[in-house]
């Protein structure tokens, strides 16, 4: 998994896809298989509560190919009220452009499918369609990767703004995402990282953005991670908390 697994997003998938192209050498196909856990507080213009979710992912590489699919499962409570339901789920593909020892470079592609219910705002409502291009550079310890992309609503825009949406992951109906991120390996399969991402509305919207450490520890096969994240921008959440673990094959 990548150095910010869950929870779901295109910066967050795009870097994922970025580390799997690092880490995979040869034609052989490889699987990954994570699972995280994350609870965040919020306090909006609209709502204050918490909730708390799990997210199952699938990845598989092969070559300069990959693919990844995830879906968040929630508990949310929001201004008084306490609710279950599913979120929107992800799938995503990428391709390697630039493979080099110390350079990685591609672009991918990830749609979101209305599976969240936007009345409970789990989900947007609509699909949405996320190009992105992303590249990292290494040089031992440190892995700098960044990310850019472009995010939109499946749907007729005219007259139609829901703000930032769903809760558990706000995003605005159209706009451009970016991402940045820097590991450092600390030996023993120890790394220590940073990141920030957010996202900046096409036409009306709101602009938001978060920021956040991780530690994991990690073999060829297993890595773990605990990460701390805080709001920065357009409440996205006041602080959120994600454990995470995956299984390469």
């Amino acid at each position: 998994m990548g150095l910010f697994a869950p929870p779901t997003g295109i910066a967050r998938a795009d870097h994922d896809m970025a580390t799997m192209s690092e880490t995979h050498h040869g034609d052989a196909s490889e699987v990954s298989v994570g699972l995280s856990a994350e609870a965040a507080d919020f306090n909006t213009a609209f709502y204050v509560g918490s909730y708390q979710g799990i997210t199952p992912s699938l990845e598989w590489m092969r070559g300069r190919f990959g693919a990844t699919a995830m879906i968040g499962l929630y508990h949310i409570t929001e201004n008084g009220l306490s609710t279950y339901g599913a979120g929107d789920a992800m799938l995503g593909g990428m391709a390697t452009l630039v493979d080099r020892e110390d350079v990685h470079a591609g672009v991918a592609l990830h749609v979101m499918l209305p599976t969240g219910s936007e009345l409970d705002t789990f989900g947007m409502g609509h699909m949405m369609a996320m190009p992105a291009l992303w590249a990292s550079w290494r040089s031992a310890p440190l892995t700098l990767s960044a990310s850019a992309g472009y995010s939109r609503a499946l749907a007729e825009l005219g007259g139609l703004n829901h703000g930032l949406m769903p809760l558990v992951d706000p995003m605005n109906m159209q706009e451009l995402t970016w991402s940045a991120a820097a590991n450092l390996d600390l030996g023993h399969g120890l790394q220590l990282g940073g990141k920030t991402s957010g996202g900046a509305p096409i036409g009306t919207g709101q602009t938001h953005m978060l920021g956040g450490g991780r530690v994991a520890w990690g073999t060829p096969r297993v890595t773990t991670g605990l990460e701390v994240q805080v709001g920065l921008a357009g409440d996205p959440f006041t602080v959120r908390g994600v454990l995470d673990t995956a299984l390469r094959f």
